[in-house]
C-alpha cells in the first residue's frame, strides 16, 4: 500500500513544473500539465501560444521545429509568423551534461503539424510571445494603479494585490 500511496502522491505532485525547479535540478524529466516560466507566466496543456518572428537567417525559426505525420523534422519558416498553436504536451527533457529544459509540443493551425520548442529559448529570442508582461508594461500598469489609489478609485488592498501580481515582471 505504501508503494501505491507514494505513486499517487508523486503523480499528483508532478502536475506542474516550474523554471526554478528545472534549473536547480530538482526536476529533471517528466511530462506535466502546466509550466511556470522564468517570468512567472503559467502555461497549461490546452492553452494557445502565439508565434512571433523568426530569429534566424533567411526568415527561419531557430527554436521551433515542425514534425509532420511521417515524423520528418523541418525547420520552421515565415508561414507561422503571428499564428497560434495549442499546447499538447509539456515535458522536461535533457541530460545532466547538456542541462534540462521545458519542451512544448503544440498542434498547429492545420491540425496536422506538430511543433516542438524550448519555451524559455523561444521567448528570449522573440519566436514565442510570452504570456507575461515586459518590465515596462508591468511598470506602466503599476503606475496606473498607484494613480487610481491616490485618486481614491481603488482601495489599498486592491492596489497591494495588483502590486504583488506585477512586481515579478519588473526588473
Amino acid at each position: 500500500w505504501s508503494f501505491i500511496m507514494t505513486s499517487v502522491a508523486l503523480s499528483a505532485f508532478c502536475q506542474e513544473v516550474n523554471y526554478n525547479d528545472i534549473q536547480s535540478g530538482t526536476i529533471t524529466k517528466g511530462q506535466f500539465e502546466s509550466y511556470v516560466s522564468k517570468d512567472g507566466s503559467v502555461y497549461k496543456v490546452g492553452d494557445k501560444i502565439e508565434f512571433g518572428n523568426p530569429s534566424g537567417t533567411n526568415g527561419k525559426f531557430v527554436t521551433i521545429q515542425k514534425m509532420d505525420l511521417a515524423a520528418t523534422v523541418y525547420v520552421v519558416g515565415a508561414e507561422v509568423i503571428n499564428t497560434s498553436a495549442e499546447i499538447k504536451k509539456i515535458r522536461v527533457i535533457g541530460t545532466s551534461r547538456s542541462g534540462y529544459k521545458a519542451q512544448f509540443q503544440t498542434k498547429g493551425m492545420t491540425g496536422i503539424d506538430n511543433y516542438f520548442l524550448y519555451l524559455e529559448d523561444a521567448i528570449q529570442v522573440g519566436e514565442v510571445k510570452s504570456f507575461g508582461m515586459t518590465s515596462d508594461e508591468a511598470l506602466t500598469a503599476l503606475k496606473k494603479a498607484k494613480d487610481k489609489l491616490d485618486l481614491g478609485l481603488i482601495s489599498q488592498e486592491e492596489y497591494d494585490k495588483i502590486k504583488a501580481e506585477l512586481t515579478p515582471f519588473i526588473k
